[in-house]
């Protein structure tokens, strides 16, 4: 009976540890670089918006 306790416990902890594991593998290889990509995406529209205000401006 003992064995079988320690078991199951050895099991349900290797079972954490493998869901932690593919939790932090999957969001080091989508989230983050899908976070990354948007940042990106972001700060390349923000400066194509300064450009072209600035290159509608009136001089006077």
């Amino acid at each position: 009976m003992k064995s079988f306790k320690s078991g199951v416990i050895v099991g349900v902890l290797s079972s954490v540890a493998i869901a932690a594991a593919t939790a932090l593998g999957y969001r080091q290889t989508v989230v983050k670089p899908t976070q990354k990509a948007e940042e990106h995406h972001e700060e390349v529209s923000k400066q194509a918006i300064r450009r072209s205000v600035a290159a509608h401006q009136s001089r006077f």
